[in-house]
């Protein structure tokens, strides 16, 4: 017998209706099969049998009792500094600074990503080319995208830069973005009290 912990990419859903779920899984369903649903709310018959015929890996909140946390503010994409003042030196005012724990920062890409790729990063990463269909960009940090997106991008930084969402999928902090809110310019993505902020980046500022 062999055991192996493994990190899964986990969708927490909060149904409210029917009708609200089947045209939200609809619109999501190529890019959620990838997922393990993690399911809350109004679960009828009517879902339990939609999720099977599709396939999808999934488990029910109340059966059982797994606890998915919120995700933390954390400041792992920068360098950690604690002042940490001189032992039994009582007369010394000067502190001296201490570096505790450094992060690599970005991913540089300047190819485009090939279909059937996925690219993992714990940090932040850049790419100056496209994501072709079926590729996948999945970053703890801040992501730039300036090349088409017609895969799957995913971010849990304080932003994204995008310049043009093709056929694929953004996630940003959890939350799929709808491709509406792209229309070809280049929008900046960042997070307020109430999820995903989307404007133009340069958009005209007025004083």
């Amino acid at each position: 017998m062999r055991a192996k912990q493994k990190n899964l990419r986990i969708f927490e859903i909060n149904i409210t209706n029917d009708q609200d779920f089947f045209a939200y899984m609809e619109k999501n369903l190529i890019l959620l099969k990838d997922f393990f649903l993690f399911l809350q709310g109004k679960i009828s018959d009517d879902v339990i049998a939609y999720l099977d015929e599709k396939g999808l890996c999934y488990k029910i909140a109340e059966n059982c009792n797994i606890k998915i946390p919120s995700k933390q503010t954390t400041t792992e994409n920068s360098a950690i500094i604690s002042q940490e003042e001189p032992k039994n030196k009582p007369n010394i005012a000067l502190s001296t600074t201490r570096i505790v724990k450094e992060y690599i920062k970005t991913l540089l890409i300047e190819q485009p990503i090939r279909s059937g790729r996925e690219v993992i990063h714990e940090g932040d990463v850049t790419i100056f080319g496209r994501v072709n269909s079926a590729a996948k960009v999945i970053a703890s940090g801040n992501v730039e995208v300036y090349g088409i997106i017609d895969g799957m991008v995913q971010s849990d930084g304080d932003y994204m830069i995008i310049k043009e969402l093709g056929k694929g999928y953004i996630i940003f902090n959890g939350d799929i973005l709808e491709r509406e809110l792209f229309d070809g310019s280049i929008k900046k993505v960042t997070k307020d009290k109430n999820g995903a902020l989307i404007k133009d980046l340069f958009e005209t500022a007025h004083y």
